[in-house]
């Protein structure tokens, strides 16, 4: 469900032909976006407030995510949001309704009744006001840019590159946080001129006057709540957690549970209260064998009496992977390479099973502080010294802002950084996760405190909901029946696995590559291989992949990367992974994202890869 995007015009009077140049341009943006077979587009051009806004998605979500001017309103949606306060008949009234509805009610006050990961735009055409908002963690992102005449915003950066001239080229600081991170952090996005709305924000475009950005939501107000006891927190947040995750059932299209070996899945699927049979569920599986999740994952279905489906990252991918990379680096908009490429064949064929899927997402990070943001310097010496500052100012910069609260860290860091990820799962599904709930999110805040010295809470969560399963172990070993003496065992046996596999697998230390000759690594690696991952990139590059052509570099002349890059030495890298010397896998497929990037993004008149 790519989204939301348009064009505000400053200026004060409006010619005919400047409202159709804008229209053009609304049609131009909405065209880069539409790039599954499967997506509508709605438009609608409001000269006389000078707004252009659009739609593109799903045929399934149109009525969900637009409403038609009513009262005086329109209101377009990204995301699936919900208001507290909506009182509209039916069953479960579109996001779009309950946004106009609570407008109507409560004037910019709407956006504090707003639960879920969604981004909007109001038009109100009675006040002559438009407000442009995205969800108070950022998770569903908006990209601005401002020219002299009018103002640009997009769910998706590639959108206002189509129009834009002058962002089409990669922004240093962006680009350092991308290679420190894995990501851009803050207002800071990989194209120049382009920047991040914040989270929590709203932007009020009135006729006549400067545009005005205000934060709405502040989580200060959240690390202030008052604690909750043990006792308290734990039958408060589940019935939130159920009340949720039954919300997502009464959405009007079919919704299923990607399931994993871990704890939060679980959590979701202990809260629900279905008949059997009535929620599918699946689990993304390796070509090589069963992983630890295929195998949890099926067996906590069973409990529930739910059907499971393993959805496996097989040949049909590896056959098709360059036009699967070039299409999730389009989608995400350069953030994501290899991995986005398995997300994307996964997710579209998670979308045959169901278009809404429910995921256990965040839950980790919520509550068990588990940080999959981390900053780190690429290794191999191939980044010049002007982009190798920005790299250096961006680990500084990280060392600072990852200090605070360890929930807002989780929620204003971590929840955005997966952007990449979540462009590609949107693209296909509709990923709802209920850990980013509003109030599932403050029981949170208020409940930790309590558990900071006495463990996890996922487990009491699951006992209060489902005891029976607790029998079952963990991907990582935790709970299961027999003996302490057992479990310990088995958790310290799995953790090995773990480890040993991503050490021989995409983690490789140098050390071991270059031990290779032995024939240990490849032994090691085969005996691992596809028990908790399902991508084997590593080697992929080096077998299955190896053959691609000019795969991973472009050949001929290269590209503006090079006052950044030293593309001699990548070529000696891809040299030394290929032939099993070194692991470069992190670094090769950073570059590669980047050059295809570039192709794909920088370039409009250029046939974008579509489904």
């Amino acid at each position: 469900m790519p989204g939301i995007f348009g064009l505000v015009s400053k200026q004060a009077e409006r010619s005919r032909r400047t409202n159709m140049q804008n229209a053009e341009t609304l049609r131009a943006m909405a065209n880069t976006m539409r790039y599954e077979s499967f997506y509508e587009t709605r438009l609608s051009d409001i000269g006389a407030l000078g707004i252009h806004v659009g739609w593109v998605g799903p045929s399934s979500m149109v009525s969900l995510s637009t409403a038609g001017q009513g009262h005086g309103v329109s209101a377009f949606v990204s995301g699936v949001p919900f208001c507290e306060g909506s009182h509209l008949p039916g069953r479960q009234p579109s996001g779009s309704l309950q946004i106009a509805d609570s407008y109507l009610r409560l004037g910019e006050r709407f956006l504090d009744e707003i639960q879920g990961v969604s981004a909007g735009v109001v038009v109100d055409h009675t006040v002559g006001q438009s407000l442009l908002f995205n969800d108070r963690f950022g998770t569903e992102r908006i990209f601005l840019y401002e020219e002299d005449h009018r103002v640009l915003f997009s769910s998706e950066a590639k959108a206002i590159l189509a129009v834009a001239p002058d962002t089409r080229s990669f922004d240093p600081v962006g680009l350092g946080q991308l290679m420190a991170c894995g990501c851009t952090i803050g207002e800071t996005s990989l194209f120049r001129g382009i920047r991040i709305l914040l989270p929590g924000s709203v932007v009020r475009f009135v006729r006549r006057q400067p545009y005005r950005i205000r934060r709405y939501f502040d989580t200060a107000r959240l690390e202030a709540l008052e604690p909750l006891l043990k006792a308290e927190f734990l039958p408060k947040f589940c019935e939130t957690l159920k009340a949720v995750v039954a919300r997502y059932f009464e959405l009007g299209s079919s919704a299923a549970v990607s399931l994993t070996g871990g704890l939060d899945s679980r959590m979701i699927m202990a809260s629900l209260r279905v008949p059997a049979g009535a929620v599918p569920c699946y689990t993304f599986g390796s070509m090589y064998r069963e992983t630890f999740d295929v195998r949890i994952a099926r067996r906590v279905a069973g409990i529930c009496g739910q059907p499971h489906k393993v959805l496996v990252l097989g040949e049909e991918f590896l056959s098709g992977f360059k036009g699967y990379l070039d299409r999730a680096v389009l989608i995400s908009d350069g953030y994501l390479g290899f991995s986005g490429a398995a997300e994307l064949y996964l997710n579209a064929m998670a979308r045959g099973v169901a278009p809404l899927r429910i995921t256990g997402n965040y839950g980790g990070e919520l509550l068990r502080g588990v940080r999959a943001l981390k900053c780190s310097i690429p290794k191999g010496e191939f980044i010049k010294p002007e982009l190798q500052n920005h790299v250096e100012r961006a680990r500084q910069s990280f060392g600072q802002t990852s200090k605070i609260h360890p929930i807002t860290f989780a929620l204003l860091m971590q929840a955005p950084s997966r952007y990449g990820r979540y462009a590609i799962e949107r693209s296909q599904v509709v990923a709802l996760s209920p850990f980013l709930d509003k109030n599932v999110v403050e029981l949170i805040y208020r409940g930790m405190a309590g558990w900071r010295h006495s463990g996890d809470p996922s487990v009491a969560v699951i006992d209060e909901c489902r005891p029976e399963m607790l029998t079952v172990p963990t991907d990582r070993g935790m709970l299961g029946s027999g003996s302490r003496l057992a479990g310990k065992a088995r958790r310290l046996y799995r953790e090995a696995v773990f480890k040993l596999e991503y050490w021989t697998g995409r983690g490789m230390p140098d050390w071991l590559a270059k031990a290779r000759v032995s024939g240990v690594p490849t032994t090691l690696e085969q005996h691992f291989k596809g028990r908790h991952k399902f991508q084997h990139f590593r080697t992929w590059l080096q077998r299955e992949l190896a053959g691609m052509g000019d795969f991973p570099l472009p050949g001929g002349a290269r590209s503006g990367l090079e006052e950044y890059i030293k593309f001699s030495r990548v070529e000696e890298m891809i040299d030394l992974h290929l032939r099993g010397k070194m692991n470069f896998t992190e670094e090769i497929d950073l570059v590669t994202t980047l050059l295809r990037a570039e192709a794909l993004l920088f370039k409009p008149s250029a046939d974008m890869p579509t489904n």
